[in-house]
């Protein structure tokens, strides 16, 4: 999800609710590189207590001082700006400042618009079970709010709950556009036996130019590239991941995703070039370890130990590294098989999108663990998943 994907909700970019009309504010700001210190082995001391360590641009000041909205609906827009804030720079404070400037809103029963962006924040966080309580709550009250029957089948989704997706699409059909319900099913056919439907329909969809400009399109084009991936299609993979990376800014979840394809095509050097500006970012981070382990690259070990460090301050403080990624750097990066597996099996109790059944394979086969090998497969065949990048690693049993 990987992150995402999520892997994260494609479509629930499409809006925080379709009875509100909200003014999404886009900030296109450059944070301070906070990493740059990562590879020192001793914590920065400041001489002063008025030392300035930081100076914010006046966007990022704005966005970091919450304050009482005044209204529900300065509420909503405020706690918008953060989500989209929070997303693109991948910086989970945002969250938490939304979280508070929806606080105050949170009655019983809270309003949709209000329970709708309470549910994404919680989906952000992976918080999924407090997710689909929320929007099921929202659906008895106002059982024709497309937009909550839309977040709840990404819910059950990326959950590998498939029958219940299936479900919240076609709830969602009479109020949402066509053709999102079309991308929506298409979604969970590519995981239940009909990838080659799935991908015939989004490639129809895509020509015919019926898919809304702006996030629609790009979910398509997001789709089309993973199922791509699937397949093994990785040119078309890539020309659909151009298509969706042309409007800026560039959501950092289809950023990552061009990356993973060159680091399956062992295109390392391109993800070196396009990520060394973002490494100041976590995921980028992982993805530049890997990138430089496998071509030798002079930077190696300190994209490494920095990565490590961002864990250990993680597990100091508390805060969550999504377990995905964890699972890959130990297996790719620090080569611990056995411990990447633990971490992969935890992710797996939670998150089961196609990224998360690779690394439970991969960690499967390089720990030798028959176990957790036919753990994997027997979802793999309950579900008639088709996949070629792990294809290997189903036909070697440990």
């Amino acid at each position: 999800m990987t992150v995402f994907s999520i892997a994260t909700s494609k479509g629930a970019e499409r809006g925080a609710c379709h009875h509100c009309n909200l003014v999404v504010a886009r900030f296109f700001v450059a944070l301070f590189s906070l990493l740059a210190g990562l590879a020192s082995a001793a914590p920065y001391t400041p001489n002063s207590d008025d030392q300035i360590l930081v100076r914010l641009s006046p966007a990022e000041q704005a966005l970091g001082q919450p304050a009482s909205a005044g209204s529900e609906a300065n509420a909503i827009r405020q706690a918008r700006e953060y989500i989209d804030y929070a997303r693109q720079r991948e910086d989970s404070r945002f969250l938490g400042y939304a979280r508070a400037i929806l606080s105050p809103w949170l009655g019983s029963p809270s309003s949709p618009p209000i329970a709708l962006l309470m549910a994404e924040i919680e989906q952000r966080q992976h918080q999924f079970a407090q997710a689909q309580t929320r929007l099921t709550k929202l659906l008895e009250r106002h059982p024709n709010d497309g937009q909550a029957w839309l977040m709840l089948a990404n819910l059950h989704r990326v959950q590998g709950r498939f029958e219940d997706a299936r479900h919240a699409c076609r709830q969602g059909a009479s109020t949402l556009p066509p053709t999102t319900v079309v991308i929506c099913q298409s979604s969970i056919q590519a995981m239940t036996g009909q990838l080659p439907k799935a991908w015939q329909t989004l490639q129809r969809l895509a020509d015919s130019g019926l898919a809304s400009p702006g996030n629609e399109q790009r979910w398509l084009h997001t789709l089309l590239a993973e199922m791509a991936i699937q397949q093994g299609l990785y040119d078309q993979a890539n020309n659909y991941l151009n298509a969706a990376l042309q409007d800026a800014p560039q959501p950092p979840y289809l950023v990552y995703l061009q990356n993973d394809l060159r680091l399956m095509r062992g295109d390392n050097d391109k993800v070196i070039a396009a990520l060394q500006p973002w490494q100041d970012r976590e995921n980028a981070l992982l993805r530049l370890a890997i990138a430089a382990q496998r071509s030798h690259h002079p930077d190696a070990d300190r994209w490494q130990q920095a990565y490590q460090d961002l864990l250990n301050a993680a597990q100091q403080s508390g805060r969550d590294i999504h377990l995905r990624e964890q699972a890959r750097f130990q297996l790719q990066v620090s080569a611990r098989p056995e411990a990447a597996l633990q971490t992969a099996q935890a992710n797996w109790e939670t998150q089961r999108e196609i990224s998360d059944l690779r690394i439970l394979l991969a960690s499967a086969a390089a720990s030798g663990d028959q176990d957790a090998h036919q753990q994997a497969m027997q979802f793999i065949d309950l579900h008639g998943i088709s996949d070629a990048p792990s294809q290997p690693l189903q036909d070697a049993s440990p």
